[in-house]
């Protein structure tokens, strides 16, 4: 269920060709949405990509409240995102091989962390690079996830 809009957003000399965001996007919040909104600011054209639910379980350790080809049409509406893929891999290798993207916007705890690292040395061999933005640290999926645990 590829989307694309790209025309709807004019192209500017001082943004990137191509941006990305990957995630989860489960229990979407506005964590998520800030996230995309500074993407689409830095961009001409923002790839989202969602990532598969074999792939949550694999990187968070278990399944995603809401399914995968709920969360893809979810973040496929939001009209700040021109395309959206299924992210099959934490190795964003893997995605730019599917949709290429000059950079990958992150929130920012993921820098300086091993994973961040891993990443950033990724994308390099793909001539990508990670630009970070600050974290919602009020709103999380973990979060949400412990307040409706304990609720």
């Amino acid at each position: 269920m590829a989307h694309d809009r790209s025309a709807l957003h004019p192209v500017s000399a001082d943004r990137v060709p191509v941006g990305y965001v990957s995630g989860v996007f489960d229990m979407f919040h506005v964590g998520h949405l800030n996230l995309i909104q500074r993407a689409r600011e830095c961009c001409d054209v923002l790839v989202v990509g969602v990532l598969t639910d074999a792939e949550s379980v694999v990187s968070k350790g278990r399944p995603p409240v809401i399914p995968q080809h709920e969360r893809l049409a979810i973040v496929s509406a939001l009209g700040a995102v021109d395309e959206t893929i299924l992210d099959p891999s934490l190795d964003k290798r893997i995605a730019w091989r599917i949709r290429s993207f000059d950079v990958l916007f992150k929130g920012d705890d993921w820098r300086g962390t091993d994973q961040g690292r891993r990443m950033e040395e990724q994308l390099a061999e793909v001539g990508a690079r990670i630009q970070y933005f600050p974290y919602t640290a009020h709103t999380s999926s973990t979060v949400l996830r412990r307040h409706l645990e304990g609720a």
